[in-house]
């Protein structure tokens, strides 16, 4: 699970995603809106990223907005197994591919 240092505070980080290789990357305050008559979240902070999945969607969300000085500090658990595996094996596939049609020609 992935926490973010906003305003002193630890906050949780939500990802979803939008279309494809579309992500948000939210961080939930877990404080309420002071001006509204009804108890609801308070604005989290958003940004739009694109990304082939969604641990590397929260990477690079979590570094942009660190970087922008939105968030201070982050915690992100090592990327799973599996999927360095794929990745992996696509470029594998792909370099193996361009040498299959150098030999071709």
């Amino acid at each position: 699970m992935a926490k973010a240092i906003w305003e002193g505070r630890e906050c949780d980080v939500r990802v979803d995603s939008d279309l494809e290789s579309n992500w948000s990357v939210s961080i939930l305050s877990g404080e309420f809106d002071p001006v509204s008559l009804i108890q609801r979240p308070a604005a989290p902070v958003i940004i739009k990223v694109r990304a082939k999945t969604r641990w590397l969607a929260l990477d690079q969300g979590l570094r942009s907005l660190k970087a922008q000085g939105r968030i201070s500090d982050f915690t992100l658990e090592p990327r799973p197994a599996e999927e360095i595996a794929a990745e992996q094996a696509e470029k594998a596939k792909k370099k193996g591919g361009k040498v299959e049609e150098e030999a071709e020609a």
